[in-house]
């Protein structure tokens, strides 16, 4: 990670000098190190990007190089496509860029991102805070063998595919508004919607565990959706109103034990 950072910047050379040449350009040798705590592998939280981020932007500022959020977005792309880890385009924003986002591109190759801030209002934020809760399943899954399976299928033109592609964008826009509006109800409704959506796209993002959970919690919850690839990592749901995080604990206890 550090070496495909490294040569994403331009601070070491894809061929060609020796690393004398390169500290001596440099004007001395420094230590990089990052690491991730308490956030397990394959969590479907977009660890690896906001990893690569963090890297990016501490080498832009230890060597005094100007950036924008824009050229970190890059960067990071430019990462990935060394490691071939196989990222989004759009895990990076989570972590670079605070707060709800609604992040948009053109077609093409160059992806240009836009990003917007989703404004709630103090109520909203606060009914979120307390309905919203992650689930991890203790499977791991690597994004790459999905982005693989995604991508052959909308090449391949498969009719399932490419409705529920255009669905979730559709999707994304109405979340949006809802949340916008203040309307968590609704927002849970389309979550609920998108997670339909993304077993089209990809079978493999749901299994018999992660069914297992839902069907467990199902009234309990409004809404549900992976994080991620799917197919393991964290769940996410919203909460009906009046239940609590408690309360999905012990559900879960109940039905798993202790292997959750």
């Amino acid at each position: 990670l550090q070496k495909a950072c490294l040569l994403a910047c331009g601070i070491i050379p894809r061929e060609g000098h020796t690393l004398g040449e390169i500290l001596e350009r440099l004007g001395s040798g420094f230590v990089m190190h990052s690491e991730v705590t308490n956030v397990p592998k394959g969590s479907g939280l977009g660890t690896s990007s906001i990893l690569s981020a963090a890297c990016v932007k501490a080498v832009f500022e230890f060597m005094g190089i100007a950036y924008t959020e824009e050229d970190l977005y890059a960067h990071v792309l430019a990462m990935e496509q060394i490691m071939s880890t196989g990222g989004g385009w759009q895990d990076q924003v989570g972590g670079i860029t605070s707060g709800l986002k609604y992040i948009t591109s053109m077609p093409g190759l160059q992806q240009h991102l836009q990003v917007a801030h989703i404004e709630l209002s103090p109520q909203t934020k606060k009914e979120l805070d307390e309905r919203f809760v992650l689930i991890y399943t203790g499977q791991r899954r690597l994004a790459r063998n999905l982005l693989r399976d995604v991508v052959g299928r909308y090449v391949g033109n498969e009719p399932d595919s490419l409705f529920a592609l255009e669905e979730i964008q559709k999707t994304a826009v109405l979340m949006r508004f809802e949340l916008e509006r203040g309307n968590v109800d609704g927002f849970a409704k389309l979550l609920d919607y998108h997670w339909e959506l993304s077993k089209k796209i990809d079978a493999g993002s749901s299994n018999t565990l992660i069914e297992q959970i839902f069907s467990s919690i199902e009234e309990l919850v409004d809404g549900k959706l992976v994080c991620g690839a799917g197919g393991g990592g964290f769940l996410q749901v919203i909460l009906k109103k009046g239940v609590t995080r408690q309360m999905v604990e012990e559900r879960l206890k109940e039905v798993f034990m202790d292997s959750l």
